[in-house]
């Protein structure tokens, strides 16, 4: 724990330690059991406002940032909830009283409200990190199209006996990669891995000795042939 997690947990102690103190001096005359339920609920709130001290709902290490999807809901439920939590306990203590636990089965319901608030908000933030992860593997297919095309010509580029019109369609490959954006539709999905695949198999018949031209053409030009397809699909 480092000093900033430490100091924050002594100043949530600290405050902790003042809300008891504090019910205890002018909680003199409430009944015990409604002064513990009262010490209770006060110290959900205060610990709910506080906890973000020690546990900042931005993790910026985190790249989903999968928190900003749960923060709306959070904190709506969290004052929701105080503001309903406090009014009880002021109402039922002094504009009409009930019994002790007539209170605590009160309180035990809000707060069973507000932990399906934060079951919401938790799987908001499930949602927001699962669209990450769905939209991270969609730029890395583009990534690897755009890598095996720059990896064919740098490899073509070394050798003096290549055609030079097998060099100038992967020159046009590459010019044409960079109007493709990732997307999520499934024919895309799937005309991307065919192009790696057709990709490396054009690298791979490089190492042939000796090379075949018409084969390495012909993979190239499988590329292109899906490489025109996934243009006219859309990006989403």
């Amino acid at each position: 724990m480092n000093a900033k997690n430490l100091f924050s947990l002594l100043l949530l102690l600290i405050g902790e330690a003042l809300i008891i103190v504090c019910f205890l001096f002018f909680g003199k005359d409430l009944d015990k059991d409604i002064l513990k339920l009262d010490v209770i609920v006060s110290s959900v709130i205060y610990t709910l406002f506080f906890i973000d001290l020690i546990f900042p709902l931005i993790n910026f290490a985190d790249k989903s940032q999968k928190a900003v999807g749960s923060i709306g809901l959070r904190w709506f439920f969290t004052i929701i909830y105080a503001i309903i939590a406090i009014l009880a306990m002021f109402f039922l203590q002094n504009v009409k009283p009930i019994e002790a636990n007539s209170q605590i089965i009160i309180q035990c319901i809000l707060f069973f409200l507000l932990l399906i608030g934060l079951f919401f908000s938790v799987s908001s933030s499930a949602k927001v990190k699962e669209v990450y992860l769905e939209e991270k593997q969609n730029r890395n297919r583009i990534d690897d199209m755009k890598k095996g095309t720059k990896e064919m010509q740098l490899k073509l580029d070394q050798m003096k006996t290549i055609p030079a019109g097998i060099i100038v369609k992967v020159k046009a490959l590459q010019d044409d990669l960079r109007y493709i954006s990732p997307s999520n539709n499934q024919a895309a999905i799937d005309l991307e891995n065919s192009f790696v695949h057709e990709i490396k198999a054009a690298l791979n018949s490089l190492i042939d000795s000796p090379l075949n031209y018409d084969k390495i053409t012909e993979l190239i030009l499988n590329c292109e042939r899906v490489l025109k397809e996934r243009k006219q699909i859309y990006s989403n």
